[in-house]
């Protein structure tokens, strides 16, 4: 099978693994949540923009600041993908040269396709900024997306040469993300820089400075291109190929699981030192299978931290709701307790599906009452920060009362009928 061929069918056979991801993340729960937590941040951008306090912040230099870490954090996003598995190492050894040719070619294409939409997506979230700053703002909108798309393009192109074995540039291991003060200077501290003139300049210096700045990615680019002289004089690294892409896979995959349980992921344990001081009085003199529960809880990487996420986008939501209406405060309360609820039960199946849990002489009663007490203290929790956040942002004691009643309801809905019908339902 010819190089690029082999690049296009992985790529569809990982699209299509993506649906399937795609499809576990997009459902019925998280879509409500999505389109109110996007309605909350859309009236949290507007009255930043629109109250008399942001108007201070606005006219000082503290804005740019924020403009240029924005901006930073998007030339992260997105890294090589190569899709190379460990076997390649031995079945594509002898086929290096195409492989670099026509392999790495495509995926260098398609890697810069998907940053360039992070790169506008991020450019997109600050254009009201930039146009409340500037009376015409488009040339240093476009100049943004150029620079963000090419700079990100030649972090692409030096992530590429670090496949081969010899390298063009020997310094390229400054671009190793974060490992080195080198490696912060190419990917902060010098797009920070470039980032900041094209905010401080002129018109018409903006321009020159993008003028430049093209002429000089053409001539880096003419650089980069590999011709099939070059091909035939570069080896790949195949065990720094293969430990690239796995890395890129497990990115992948830890993103879809923020938000949901993803299937055929490893799952694992890390112990988590500073939660043994509350892990140890939670499950002092208590059942077995309670203890069990929360310790499982207490060091699952998966759980606990999409759990977490949660509670903090709830609580983001419900603090800066602050002109809508009472109900929808109370609304989006008792939706992030639902959600809650609903990725905690993940624990009571992968604990289920353990044998030495089957064979504990304990009834199955018994489980079912431990894991309703572990959502119990939890809802407990979520109520008590949601209450408070609302309390310290709002104090409307009638938001308040509203919130308060409604997550009651809400709380003992799920705990008497909710949870059992669907520890019943896992069990058939």
């Amino acid at each position: 099978m010819k190089a690029s061929d082999l690049f296009w069918r992985r790529f569809r056979d990982e699209q299509r693994t993506s649906a399937k991801y795609l499809r576990l993340l997009f459902n019925d729960h998280f879509v409500i949540f999505l389109i109110i937590a996007l309605g909350g941040i859309v009236l949290a951008y507007r009255e930043l923009l629109s109250t008399p306090q942001s108007m201070m912040f606005w006219r000082s230099n503290w804005w740019q600041v924020v403009i240029i870490t924005w901006l930073l954090i998007g030339l992260q996003i997105g890294d090589l993908i190569t899709y190379f598995k460990p076997a390649d190492r031995l079945y594509l050894l002898g086929n290096d040269s195409e492989i670099i040719k026509k392999y790495l070619t495509r995926s260098v294409n398609l890697s810069i396709l998907y940053a360039s939409v992070w790169q506008a997506v991020f450019v997109s979230a600050i254009i009201p900024i930039l146009l409340r700053i500037y009376v015409s703002g488009l040339l240093r909108i476009s100049s943004l997306l150029i620079f963000a798309i090419s700079y990100k393009l030649l972090l692409l192109l030096f992530e590429r040469d670090k496949l081969f074995l010899k390298q063009r540039v020997q310094t390229i291991t400054i671009f190793e993300a974060n490992s080195t003060a080198e490696g912060l200077l190419f990917r902060v501290l010098l797009p920070s820089i470039f980032l900041e003139f094209i905010l401080i300049l002129t018109q018409t210096q903006v321009y020159i400075l993008m003028s430049a700045w093209l002429v000089l990615m053409v001539v880096t680019a003419y650089y980069f291109h590999i011709s099939n002289h070059k091909a035939n004089s570069f080896a790949i690294n195949w065990a720094i190929a293969t430990q690239q892409a796995q890395q890129q896979k497990q990115r992948v995959l830890h993103f879809f699981a923020l938000f949901a349980e993803i299937p055929n992921q490893p799952k694992s344990i890390k112990r988590r030192r500073y939660l043994d001081f509350c892990l140890q009085r939670l499950i002092k003199n208590k059942p077995a299978m309670l203890r069990l529960y929360w310790t499982r809880l207490a060091r699952d990487t998966e759980i606990l931290p999409l759990v977490l996420r949660l509670i903090i986008v709830g609580m983001i939501i419900v603090g800066v709701l602050q002109t809508a209406p009472d109900w929808l405060v109370a609304v989006v309360g008792a939706l992030t307790v639902y959600l809650v609820n609903f990725q905690l039960l993940p624990l009571f199946s992968d604990t289920q599906k353990k044998i030495w849990t089957r064979l504990m002489p304990i009834t199955n009663s018994q489980k079912q009452s431990a894991f309703i007490q572990v959502h119990r203290l939890v809802n407990y929790i979520v109520c008590t920060l949601l209450i408070v956040t609302v309390a310290v942002t709002s104090k409307s004691l009638q938001r308040i009362l509203l919130l308060f009643v409604l997550l009651i309801v809400v709380t003992i809905a799920l705990q008497k009928s909710y949870i059992p019908y669907m520890i019943k339902k896992m069990k058939k």
